[in-house]
């Protein structure tokens, strides 16, 4: 039976002038190789995380799309 690691991830935005703003985007789930946490293994784990809430803000407009005349 794989044993696994489980933690929340939590990120905030900082930009210059503005309150940050920031939020849990979720849970990284890593298993165990034997009784050790390998680096490489939370790293791809957080990379899919973060995809993952990237292209969930992207799909639900939660994000201002890129050339829209605001600047």
């Amino acid at each position: 039976m794989a044993t696994e690691v489980a933690a929340p991830v939590d990120v905030t935005t900082y930009l210059p002038g503005a309150t940050p703003i920031g939020g849990r985007i979720g849970t990284l789930s890593v298993a165990l190789r034997g009784d050790t946490l390998h680096a490489e293994d939370v790293y791809r784990a957080l990379g899919e995380l973060l995809v993952e809430a990237g292209n969930y803000l992207i799909e639900n407009a939660a994000l201002p799309v890129v050339g829209d005349g605001d600047a």
